[in-house]
């Protein structure tokens, strides 16, 4: 029996995710990035590498505690994945621009999720701003999820980070969920002239 290292399981791992965040047009072409931590070191997407076919190639290994020369070839969010790492207890991070999510930061400041389960597991989610890749974005991020399990980066995307892999993508997929329906929701008062009747225990 074949014994895979640690660079290959980590290679499939985020493959598998990665295709399943384009799969649900989360990124466009070559957009969003993703990294697992392992001890002191996290493997991140490559900049400009295509989700929807993540290649061993495509993955960066890099440190956490400090700059690398790699960095130049990984993700330009690479600055808040570290930043990320070092901050919280966390081992994934998942960065995407799913499209009502992003529609709606223009326009808030805290998305607090209209649907139960969204609110039972994110209860809000902080709306912040900050150039792609810089350190000022990198530093609000990551002292967002001190707090949260997921930030939203006004017209930028989401980042979600946790311990666990699936865990992550769950969050990620739960933002844009309520994202959704809170969008729908106020299409819907609009249109019929009505308020939504929020259930008493939201």
């Amino acid at each position: 029996m074949t014994v895979r290292s640690i660079d290959e399981e980590i290679y499939e791992i985020l493959r598998d995710y990665a295709l399943r965040i384009a799969r649900r047009g989360y990124v466009t072409a070559h957009g969003g990035n993703l990294s697992i931590r392992s001890g002191n070191n996290m493997w991140i997407t490559r900049h400009a590498c295509s989700l929807e076919n993540l290649r061993p190639e495509d993955i960066v290994k890099i440190p956490i505690d400090r700059p690398s020369s790699k960095d130049i070839i990984a993700s330009t969010e690479t600055s808040v994945h570290r930043e990320i790492y070092q901050k919280t207890n966390n081992l994934v991070v998942m960065h995407a621009h799913p499209p009502y999510t992003v529609a709606l930061s223009y326009f808030i400041d805290e998305l607090i999720p209209p649907d139960s389960e969204g609110y039972h597991v994110l209860r809000s989610i902080p709306v912040v701003e900050g150039r792609p890749g810089s350190t000022t974005l990198a530093t609000k991020v990551a002292s967002a999820l001190t707090r949260h399990w997921a930030v939203i980066v006004r017209g930028h995307g989401v980042f979600a980070s946790s311990k666990f892999v699936d865990h992550t993508y769950q969050i990620l997929c739960m933002v844009e969920h309520s994202a959704r329906i809170l969008y729908l929701k106020n299409i819907y008062e609009t249109v019929l002239g009505v308020k939504a009747k929020i259930p008493k225990e939201l």
